[in-house]
């Protein structure tokens, strides 16, 4: 009878232990002004006819806009892949960062390039098991304030920034 119970037990105990894995794929996140920043939905959409690729992040009233040109893909559709490059983000509009966030009906915008040296970096890599019609990099960038809100914080900075195979859609940009 001790052994009945005694398997009893060990199976119950097995039985009740379950492997929850919540997978973080695709992704888009950072650091924004030291605290972690994560987007709960992103697109990429590529403009085949001029070379541009718009990366756009939201969560909530945030927004986070990547633009890159010129990245070149190779093949269409689903079959594709992009090549390898850096983009110095700065004084160029072909390779800007925007965010904007509301609060309270007002909303704040910041863009590089607005009279900044280049202030930050979209880095497009090819991982290891890359899927083809998707896209992965990292970027970094400090945007001042565009605007005259009084009372508004000055900068915004973004950090060790990851987006991770985020499916490119072909088509025009914003």
């Amino acid at each position: 009878m001790k052994k009945i119970v005694s398997l009893l037990i060990i199976l119950a105990v097995f039985t009740s232990c379950e492997e929850d894995i919540s997978s973080n794929t695709p992704s888009f996140q950072a650091r924004k002004d030291n605290f972690m920043w994560r987007a709960k939905d992103y697109t990429a959409v590529y403009n085949p006819l001029d070379s541009t690729l718009v990366m756009s992040a939201y969560n909530g009233l945030e927004v986070v806009r990547l633009y890159s040109h010129p990245v070149i893909i190779s093949g269409t559709g689903t079959g594709s892949f992009f090549q390898d490059a850096t983009f110095e983000l700065g004084n160029d509009d072909n390779n800007s960062a925007f965010y904007s966030f509301a609060d309270r009906g007002v909303n704040y915008e910041y863009e590089t390039g607005i009279a900044d040296a280049p202030n930050g970096e979209v880095v497009l890599e090819n991982t290891v098991n890359q899927k083809p019609g998707t896209i992965s990099g990292k970027f970094r960038f400090d945007a001042p304030f565009v605007g005259d809100i009084p009372n508004a914080p000055e900068r915004i900075n973004f950090q060790n920034g990851v987006f991770y195979e985020i499916p490119i859609t072909f088509g025009v940009n914003q």
